[in-house]
C-alpha cells in the first residue's frame, strides 16, 4: 500500500514521504495513530497545495517538543520501594511507574514514552531516556529509595 506520512516515522521517513509499506502496518499502526494517509491521487495534489502549512505546523509542534524536553531533563523523578536483601527491590519500577511521577510533576507523558529497557530491580540513581516526539528525547534522573 502507498502512503503519505503527516510526520517523521523512524526506519520508515520523514513528514510528506510517500512510502510504500504492508496493508497490516498502515491499518494497525500508522492510520489509527493518524502518521500517514491513503496516497491517492487526490491527497497527493492536497499534500502539494498544503506542503507549506503542513511544514509550519509540524515545526511548530517540533518546537514545543523541545521546550518539552528541556523541562523533562530538570526533572528528578524519586521512587520509593521497599527492599529484600540489601539493595534488591520487593517489586520493581516500570516504566508505568515513572510516566505516573513525571506526570504528577505537571508533565503529561504516557508509558509509551518512556524507554526502559527492563524495570528497574535495585535500588540506585538511573538516567531513563523519554520520548518526546520522533527525533526528540530527553533524560530524566530516577532516584530509587529504600522505603523506611
Amino acid at each position: 500500500m502507498e502512503i503519505i506520512l503527516k510526520a517523521n516515522v523512524p526506519y520508515l521517513g520523514k513528514m510528506l514521504d510517500v512510502v510504500k509499506v504492508k496493508d497490516g502496518y498502515a491499518r494497525n499502526y500508522l492510520f489509527p495513530k493518524k502518521l500517514a494517509i491513503r496516497a491517492t491521487p487526490e491527497a497527493k495534489k492536497e499534500i502539494e497545495r498544503n506542503r507549506a502549512a503542513m511544514e509550519a505546523q509540524f515545526q511548530k509542534e517540533l518546537a514545543a517538543a523541545g521546550d518539552m524536553a528541556a523541562k523533562l531533563s530538570l526533572v528528578t523523578v524519586n521512587m520509593t520501594r521497599r527492599v529484600v536483601e540489601g539493595e534488591r527491590l520487593y517489586g520493581s519500577v516500570s516504566a508505568a511507574d515513572i510516566a505516573e511521577a513525571i506526570t504528577l510533576q505537571g508533565i503529561k507523558i504516557s508509558r509509551g514514552q518512556v524507554q526502559l529497557e527492563e524495570p528497574i530491580k535495585q535500588l540506585g540513581v538511573y538516567s531513563v531516556t523519554v520520548n518526546v516526539f520522533s527525533d526528540i528525547t530527553a533524560t530524566v534522573k530516577v532516584w530509587v529509595v529504600a522505603e523506611n
